[in-house]
């Protein structure tokens, strides 16, 4: 078993919102089992200083980019070969494909043991075959410095079984946590009325920030063949990013802005699912998203791309539709079907609510935990 018990760790991820929407319990766990964590990540916003104050953490603000052909990445790794001098961390323990790309390299210029959760492999089915040669290959090479080796999807698992990793292990997910929201002043009545929502409107959800990604202008143009048919239907986008302005003309030019309701950052994301009929996601990658769990729980029907992760968590006609990521019409028709039939709809999202229960982030603690319990490093 690994002993944490005094024990420092390089605690790395790219960015701050990685730690603030998804490692807080994680890394209360390692300081609980004695463990002095120094998170590592690139400040990109409020969360950093967030983490400082409200969770006492130790934060280290890095260069470090999601982009791992970003030169300024260099100047992260320089700066993490002084941390280390200085600190002399025990273990590595990184998330995402940059951070473990700089935290594999650090432990092994300095032999340190290695722990890499991957959230999503930069390779991935249906990828440019050239890129997803590159960065298998880098990630291949990398591995034989990567003492532990945690997956979320099934098809990142099935990718390393013949890597050579000494520990490898699926796990379901980085922990959702219903607990973690915020109690909402407003009714889902009051919600309703200050987004224009008619009582009798159907509804269909995003959660995701609009970046290329996320594959918004598919959604909305899929979005543009129902209203056609189901006029009284609102499409509510919560999520911020770079291509907003875009979609937003993207929306005007499909003759639909009147329907799409674009909410930006939301701290009440339990309210907005609950008025909502339907989910709709059709990103070309994913990992094992957020947001979908946060559809589940709440008994959401929920239309995804057939995509790794997105596989993951929902069954095709069990709790949702697969549906090629290119396929405004399917995904339209999809969506339709549920939103004629309330009883499908229902199905549907009382299977995902039990399904999801075992992405509970306690099991995921427990899970981890397990792992720490079997690993010798």
């Amino acid at each position: 078993m690994i002993d944490f018990s005094n024990k420092r760790i390089m605690f790395l991820a790219t960015t701050d919102n990685m730690i603030w929407q998804f490692l807080i319990p994680h890394i209360i766990d390692l300081q609980d089992m004695g463990a002095t964590v120094d998170c590592f990540c690139a400040k990109t916003g409020f969360w950093f200083d967030q983490l400082k104050e409200k969770f006492n953490f130790n934060m280290y603000d890095i260069s470090l980019t999601r982009s791992p052909f970003n030169f300024k990445n260099i100047k992260g790794y320089n700066d993490l070969k002084k941390y280390q001098r200085n600190n002399k961390y025990d273990i590595i323990y990184c998330q995402q494909p940059v951070g473990a790309m700089m935290g594999r390299l650090i432990g092994k210029k300095f032999h340190i043991p290695v722990i890499y959760t991957a959230h999503g492999f930069f390779f991935f089915k249906h990828n440019n075959p050239i890129k997803n040669f590159i960065f298998k290959s880098a990630e291949k090479f990398l591995s034989r410095y990567t003492d532990v080796l945690i997956t979320m999807a099934k098809e990142d698992f099935d990718a390393i079984k013949k890597w050579k990793v000494k520990y490898k292990y699926l796990i379901h997910g980085i922990g959702f946590n219903h607990k973690k929201y915020l109690p909402s002043s407003k009714t889902i009545d009051e919600l309703k009325e200050e987004f224009n929502i008619d009582v009798n409107d159907h509804v269909i959800v995003t959660v995701a920030e609009l970046i290329k990604r996320k594959n918004y202008p598919t959604m909305l143009k899929a979005f543009a063949r129902i209203h056609k048919e189901l006029p009284n239907t609102k499409y509510v986008i919560c999520g911020t990013g770079v291509l907003l302005k875009k979609m937003k003309n993207l929306a005007k030019n499909l003759k639909i802005d009147n329907s799409v309701i674009f909410l930006g950052y939301r701290i009440d994301i339990n309210k907005i699912l609950q008025l909502s009929d339907v989910m709709l996601l059709l990103s070309k990658h994913e990992g094992l998203t957020m947001a979908i769990m946060e559809g589940m729980y709440y008994s959401l029907p929920i239309v995804v791309s057939n995509v790794r992760g997105n596989r993951d968590l929902i069954d095709d006609d069990l709790g949702g539709k697969l549906i090629d990521f290119k396929d405004d019409k399917s995904a339209s028709e999809a969506i339709i079907e549920l939103l004629k039939n309330p009883d499908l709809r229902k199905k549907m999202g009382s299977y995902n609510h039990e399904k999801v229960k075992k992405y509970d982030i306690e099991v995921v603690r427990d899970e981890l935990k397990r792992i720490y319990n079997e690993v010798e490093l």
